[in-house]
């Protein structure tokens, strides 16, 4: 009775003591920042990407004839907003060609070294694989002739769909296809903190990041993994299903978001390890609501036979009341003479 009494009890135990533990300790990296690197294969297993000021979808330039870049000289057109030494990007970087290249699967790591202009946005295009454990090592820095200073921005992961919202405001705040003349400090009405995240979405200016928590806001160095259950398939009711490749953002401008950083004012170098590690051990995703299901029938059940043990406790086996009944021993006195 004692061992199946102790089983019982860890059985339902376990599930309370296991979310009081995940819980409390921190979300960290599965690997450090240390690791194999192979150079980085353009357009085979990461695509540079970029969102410059400069370059935006305007009505003003639906009706004109001149393009957006020099054909001859392959520089964007001299209209007062771009500064060569401010904006690094190149025009393949925010013009790519389409459609764009199918990556190969992340299985090695990366180092990557990129350069992202002011009031602009540099992206690094992955596909990632559902057989590793991807982990994400950026460190931001302003570089002033031979001198290297630590500089806050902001760092995003977003699959291509978050992408694309995200590239859409951006193109919206600075004079694109939607005309958007608002302020976005914190008493403006349009704030985002003022909209629940699940509303976020519906809205003009709402965009969000992968998962809802990979976004890293005025941070000068940004570590974070990531482990897909498969792979990563955006599903639409009147569409077909859609591949979703994956965005490391580098964000350099004052974006929507209420506590994210502002506009640098230089240009920020972004240096990104990407590391990824074989899972030894991938259960399928069914296992989940599996085991929760289990924890919480396990918690349903014990008290039942926890108590039917108690009521059986001191019958037969045949469960009646023994007929071999002693009584109570008394001391027989023998009166004195």
């Amino acid at each position: 009775m004692s061992y199946r009494f102790w089983l019982l009890l860890g059985v339902l135990l376990v599930p309370i003591l296991g979310s009081a533990s995940f819980s409390a300790s921190p979300v960290q990296a599965a690997v450090a920042c240390e690791g194999e690197v192979v150079p980085a294969a353009w357009n085979e297993t990461v695509q540079r990407h970029a969102l410059v000021p400069f370059s935006t979808w305007d009505f003003e330039y639906m009706y004109d004839s001149r393009p957006m870049e020099d054909p001859d000289e392959g520089e964007p057109r001299d209209d007062g907003s771009w500064d060569k030494t401010l904006h690094p990007e190149e025009p393949w970087m925010y013009n790519p060609s389409w459609p764009l290249p199918v990556l190969e699967p992340v299985r090695e790591g990366h180092f990557v070294s990129m350069q992202v202009g002011n009031d602009s946005v540099g992206a690094l295009r992955f596909n990632l694989s559902s057989a590793h454990r991807t982990t994400f090592c950026v460190t931001l820095a302003s570089v002033d002739g031979n001198a290297t200073t630590p500089i806050e921005g902001d760092v995003y992961l977003m699959t291509s769909s978050q992408y694309n919202r995200y590239e859409e405001v951006y193109r919206m705040v600075h004079g694109g296809w939607w005309f958007w003349d608002a302020s976005f400090s914190d008493d403006d009405d349009n704030a985002l903190s003022n909209i629940p995240p699940e509303w976020r979405s519906f809205d003009p200016t709402g965009w969000q990041s992968y998962r809802d928590v990979h976004q890293y806001e005025q941070r000068s160095e940004v570590t974070f993994s990531v482990t897909l259950d498969g792979p990563e398939v955006y599903s639409s009711f009147i569409g077909n299903d859609e591949w979703q490749d994956f965005y490391l953002v580098i964000d350099a401008w004052d974006n929507t978001h209420d506590n994210d950083a502002t506009s640098p004012g230089t240009v920020v170098v972004a240096d990104v390890t990407v590391l990824a590690a074989q899972r030894t051990t991938v259960f399928p995703v069914w296992t989940v609501p599996l085991v929760l299901v289990g924890g919480f029938a396990a918690m349903v059940i014990a008290p039942f036979v926890l108590n039917k043990r108690y009521m059986d406790a001191g019958l037969g086996s045949a469960g009646h009341q023994s007929a071999a009944t002693e009584g109570v021993p008394y001391l027989e006195q023998t009166p004195r003479p």
